[in-house]
């Protein structure tokens, strides 16, 4: 029982502040991104390597089948849009089967709890902030970011007429699909006044929902 409270509250401060972090940094992403009137823009840069990164560099383009011009640029833009932010908010960075872990031995109704507590904070303040509205369109915007960038899940949205269907694909089992579930059905009545129905399995959420 000791283990299982250790591992609760563990989930409660150290899990919560890291997707706190997460929220910051996707939404000071975001901004930059629409800030900048001359991100399309490109120059040529010399820089110098040693062989020894070149030979790391090329093996790795060569087997994501990219050129290493692209794979440099990968780089480089993962650190302008996240890993410089991680340095400045000294992230906490876990690997998804440590997190797993944890999850497995959490009961859920205190990861109902948290995620509830992540989606009510998640930010009205922060997305009139980035956005300059607090609204269906940019709380998706948010979404969108915090499944591309902090890998919570592959993200897909469909619209038919007034219906939306947010469809989210993990492998963290069914621990994460209850956290997503909660945290997203809060989000969307914080920020959008929105409520929403879930369907989850060990591995999917779908969220539907008709704006008005």
């Amino acid at each position: 029982m000791f283990i299982f409270q250790w591992l609760s509250q563990l989930l409660s401060w150290t899990f919560t502040q890291l997707l706190e972090v997460y929220i910051v940094i996707l939404c000071i992403t975001t901004r930059l991104k629409l800030s900048s009137p001359e991100k399309n823009k490109t120059l040529i840069r010399s820089i110098r390597i040693t062989n020894e990164l070149d030979n790391l560099l090329q093996k790795d383009a060569k087997a994501k089948r990219i050129s290493v011009n692209a794979l440099i640029l990968m780089i480089m833009s993962r650190y302008a849009e996240m890993d410089r932010y991680n340095e400045r908010f000294d992230t906490v960075t876990l690997r998804r089967k440590s997190l797993k872990s944890i999850l497995d031995e959490v009961e859920d109704e205190n990861v109902i709890k948290v995620a509830k507590q992540m989606g009510t904070q998640i930010p009205k303040e922060f997305l009139l902030f980035w956005f300059k509205k607090a609204n269906l369109e940019s709380y998706l915007q948010y979404l969108s970011l915090l499944c591309r960038y902090a890998g919570f899940a592959e993200y897909e949205i469909e619209i038919e007429g007034n219906e939306y269907t947010i469809t989210l694909i993990h492998d963290m089992g069914e621990k994460w699909s209850i956290f997503l579930k909660n945290l997203i059905e809060q989000g969307l009545k914080i920020t959008s006044g929105i409520m929403s129905k879930s369907d989850i399995s060990a591995n999917s959420v779908l969220v539907r929902f008709h704006p008005s």
